[in-house]
């Protein structure tokens, strides 16, 4: 069983500060039957202003979205293979396309479904042990592209009153990015030897389904955490009822 560990370069600032809505955000009406139809049109409109961050409001830019240090190991039964990612950087969220929005306010539950052409991970890798019972080691660049990936978001929230107004206050940030054909190159593997590397390399891509599933885990938690971290940063920042009205204007 693969685990992961990993920590975030994105630590955005709890504001606790009430700050008017942005003019880019546009508001749905919770009594609104309609609702998840509103805010998956509105969350369309705003996307391509959001994912370019918004000093005031301290959201940072999410393209590339950043992560420090991501940790991949795999226990002795299974090949004892140890894979460390740094100066991670994914690329490729400014083309997301938002497909579908639900939030159920008696659940205090929010999901988007969202499709990315093409998912970019750079960075640089260590890597030693066996792969799929292949032996592996180097230490480089790591290139992994991901194409047409289905990504799954949600979060659960409480509602809690701060200096007379109600915020929700994220938690249970999950994610799931399921691509439909994956990429690597890992450059210096095995001392820079060429032969070797090249024949790795192949073997990857060949297996891509195969090596995803082991990656997939600390990828999407990496998601969920960075994500995570700009929902919340919004979330303690804006009043609940300014982000979702009883009613409409």
């Amino acid at each position: 069983m693969w685990r992961s560990g990993y920590a975030v370069t994105l630590l955005a600032a709890v504001t606790y500060a009430s700050l008017p809505l942005p003019s880019y955000i546009k508001p749905c009406a919770r009594s609104d039957p309609d609702f998840n139809i509103c805010a998956l049109q509105h969350a369309k409109e705003t996307f391509p202003v959001f994912v370019k961050g918004d000093r005031k409001y301290k959201i940072p830019r999410m393209d590339p979205l950043e992560i420090a240090e991501m940790e991949i190991s795999e226990g002795p039964s299974n090949g004892g293979l140890s894979l460390s990612m740094r100066n991670v950087k994914m690329y490729g969220l400014k083309h997301a396309v938002l497909q579908k929005t639900e939030f159920d306010f008696d659940r205090n539950h929010v999901m988007y479904d969202t499709n990315i052409p093409v998912l970019t991970i750079l960075g640089e890798y260590e890597v030693s042990g066996r792969i799929l019972l292949l032996p592996i080691s180097g230490k480089g660049d790591i290139n992994i592209t991901l194409i047409n990936s289905h990504l799954t978001y949600s979060y659960d929230f409480d509602i809690v009153e701060r200096n007379g107004n109600r915020y929700h206050v994220t938690k249970n940030h999950k994610a799931v990015v399921e691509p439909t054909v994956g990429l690597y190159h890992l450059s210096n593997l095995f001392n820079g030897d060429k032969l070797l590397g090249t024949q790795v390399n192949g073997f990857l891509n060949e297996n891509w389904q195969e090596i995803y599933r082991s990656m997939s885990p600390a990828i999407s938690e990496a998601f969920a955490q960075v994500v995570g971290n700009i929902v919340n940063t919004i979330a303690s920042g804006l009043p609940y009822d300014a982000l979702f009205p009883v009613t409409g204007h």
